[in-house]
């Protein structure tokens, strides 16, 4: 069996100067490179940090020789060690590129320094502005058509949303606009009826899907999924839960639960008026605390955390956020108009309740190089109990977790990928 960790395999790494004329290989010169995927970002981003020696490219170091001074392309081939698990092959579209140099060192003709590289849409992205008028269509198909402006060549299907929204560009960037309309968007489906999308950028490209078909699914998939396990030692009582999954090599619970940023953000409950602008009037604000549970969870369902002593509740408890916005109403039409733009006094809700209960709950494990893991990906994580007893899984702990943020991490030495995960609910078994 390979070994948890084996040295990095650089198939392929080549930079490319901005005017296109002189390419560099930077095998053996390698100290580091990471490559980050974040389910926040549009934008896909690495770390490459080099030595070299004075004698390059034309008699000089890379930094002056090549020179780098931002905008090269950067083209990475990198077979995974273990297991022969599928390779990131960055080529094409997903080429990366400078962005930034940082820690230049330069002493007896040896040379060191940090590139940080982005996506090309991502630069693209900085240059580009949204100027078109949208009407009459669903969020999706105006998303379909805004990412065009950053990636013209690549026909990228994203998830259907289920209502139409109207809005004008007024000169914003696209991935400005995508990130605004991700809490207004909801999936089409009769029972899947709460809004939140999230808009990310992997190693296969961009995705725009809505939380529900996130965890909809992972739940499906089940005991299909990519599972890990952590133990100190080998159970041979937990070798059939065990056998087909990869080992864990660390793990560390960074949240579980925080009731106070619960009670902030709104997850829990909100209380809800809007100013009508063609009516001049509010909206009713009654029943406007909104606690609907969604239908479809990571784990067991499950109540959302109390405070101990409830009797200590004062009477004038409400909501712990208070939206208060202006109705979305009268837009873009020509003359006088009462048609509503979108329903924001039930999206605005489930949208904050839909992504406050995903990230719930985050650990961060680490485990050997898996380089076909993307951000966004399902994942089933056991954990055994602490306990004196026979060893066995903790069914709370364990369950099926959602990717939120990957980094694959290659040393000449060693290779490993650090994973950031969350779940909305607790529980080995999930509520369908």
């Amino acid at each position: 069996m390979a070994s948890p960790i084996n040295a990095s395999q650089f198939e392929e790494f080549d930079i490319t100067s901005s005017d296109g004329e002189r390419t560099v290989s930077l095998i053996g010169g390698i100290l580091s490179f990471q490559y980050f995927e974040n389910l926040l970002s549009p934008n896909v981003t690495a770390t490459l940090s080099i030595f070299n020696t004075g004698n390059t490219t034309n008699g000089q170091g890379l930094y002056n020789g090549l020179p780098v001074r931002g905008g090269e392309r950067v083209f990475f081939k990198i077979k995974t060690p273990v297991e022969a698990e599928a390779e990131i092959d960055v080529q094409l579209e997903h080429v990366l590129y400078v962005n930034k140099i940082t820690n230049v060192i330069s002493n007896k003709g040896k040379e060191e320094l940090t590139l940080h590289l982005s996506s090309r849409e991502a630069i693209t992205n900085e240059q580009s502005r949204v100027t078109k008028k949208f009407y009459g269509q669903t969020i999706d198909k105006s998303i379909s058509q805004i990412i065009k402006l950053v990636e013209p060549l690549k026909l990228t299907k994203f998830e259907e949303t289920e209502n139409i929204y109207n809005f004008v560009g007024n000169l914003r960037k696209p991935f400005t606009i995508i990130s605004w309309l991700q809490s207004k968007a909801i999936p089409v489906g009769a029972n899947s009826r709460s809004a939140g999308f999230f808009f990310w950028q992997t190693r296969k490209g961009f995705h725009f899907k809505s939380v529900d078909t996130l965890i909809k699914d992972g739940v499906e998939k089940g005991e299909e999924l990519p599972s890990f396990y952590y133990s100190t030692t080998y159970d041979s009582s937990l070798e059939d839960a065990f056998k087909n999954s990869k080992k864990i090599l660390s793990f560390n619970v960074m949240q579980d639960n925080n009731i106070l940023d619960d009670l902030n953000s709104g997850t829990q409950s909100t209380y809800r008026i809007f100013f009508n602008p063609v009516t001049f009037e509010f909206t009713e604000p009654q029943n406007s605390i909104f606690k609907e549970t969604p239908t479809t969870t990571l784990g067991t369902k499950e109540e959302p955390p109390k405070v101990a002593d409830p009797e200590n509740i004062p009477a004038n408890f409400m909501a712990s956020r208070i939206i208060s916005e202006v109705y979305d109403v009268g837009t873009l039409e020509v003359g006088v108009s009462t048609q509503i733009n979108y329903n924001q006094i039930d999206t605005t809700s489930q949208a904050i309740t839909r992504y406050g209960m995903l990230f719930s709950t985050t650990i961060k494990v680490t485990i050997s190089a898996m380089t076909n893991l993307v951000a966004g990906d399902a994942i089933m994580l056991y954990f055994p109990k602490t306990t004196d007893e026979e060893p066995e899984i903790d069914d709370r702990m364990s369950g099926i977790y959602i990717i939120k943020e990957l980094t694959h991490v290659f040393l000449p030495q060693n290779s490993f990928t650090s994973l950031k995960v969350v779940r909305d609910t607790h529980g080995l078994y999930p509520q369908k």
